[in-house]
């Protein structure tokens, strides 16, 4: 196809305990789906990704882009997600771009809202995964550092040292210890225009890859788990701000 904007693209988010899926046809929004699932995550999504398809008048091979969250979030979530997207890749020969949830958070964000945010998500223990982005003033967001992960109470200083602070999203996992809340509630937030980080907003982070790649070097969708050792594990070498290792 000439253009990325005409494209028939699928959006496959399967991070946290809900379902979310997002089918565009021809560039435009075709369906979709953000539901709580828990357990009945691996029954339902093939027959949810069938349906979508059907109503969208589309067979699994008219896709052009695969759109898969690759985490962190929910081990077992993710796993389902990605082997459901790496198999439809495989077998179609399609191409799938992997979006890491801090990415997908930052896409909830108000296109009119400018300037720089952090997004947040719970780890385990006091700990947080932690990307900053910003808002141009043509409205496209920007990352400004790759996803890390820290003690909450090692970063909090940094995004509280000008008053009023650096606005920040936090969302999607509940903290594994109580006194996480009152830290986070000092941060203000920005402005969201979506209610949920659904399959719009990964499909809205991965076509900008898509388009700086190409259809052949989009890089491996490879996932980002919740504990923080597995996420140490996998981008080996790489210490996270506060973390010591």
């Amino acid at each position: 196809m000439s253009g990325h904007d005409s494209l028939n693209a699928l959006a496959i988010d399967t991070t946290s305990d809900c379902l979310s899926l997002a089918l565009q046809v021809q560039g435009e929004p075709a369906g979709s789906l953000y539901e709580r699932r828990g357990n009945a995550m691996a029954r339902t999504i093939f027959t949810e990704i069938d349906a979508l398809l059907r109503r969208g008048g589309l067979r699994p091979a008219e896709l052009d882009l695969l759109a898969v969250a690759v985490g962190p979030g929910s081990f077992t979530g993710t796993r389902i997600g990605m082997a459901v997207a790496l198999t439809m890749a495989q077998v179609n020969k399609t191409p799938l771009a992997g979006v890491d949830t801090l990415r997908i958070l930052a896409g909830q964000t108000d296109p009119g809202f400018r300037g720089t945010f952090h997004v947040l998500l719970n780890c385990a223990r006091d700990e947080v995964y932690h990307a900053p982005y910003r808002r141009r003033e043509n409205g496209a967001l920007e990352t400004l550092a790759p996803l890390a992960l820290a003690p909450l109470g090692a970063l909090l200083p940094e995004l509280t040292r000008q008053p009023p602070g650096m606005p920040a999203v936090v969302r999607r996992f509940e903290p594994a210890q109580g006194d996480l809340d009152p830290l986070l509630a000092k941060l203000p937030r920005v402005p969201l225009a979506r209610e949920h980080p659904d399959g719009a907003c990964l499909l809205a982070a991965a076509l900008p890859l898509l388009a700086e790649h190409g259809f052949g070097g989009l890089p491996p969708a490879r996932p980002v788990y919740l504990k923080s050792e597995a996420f140490r594990t996998w981008r080996p070498g790489y210490a996270a701000p506060g973390t010591g290792h």
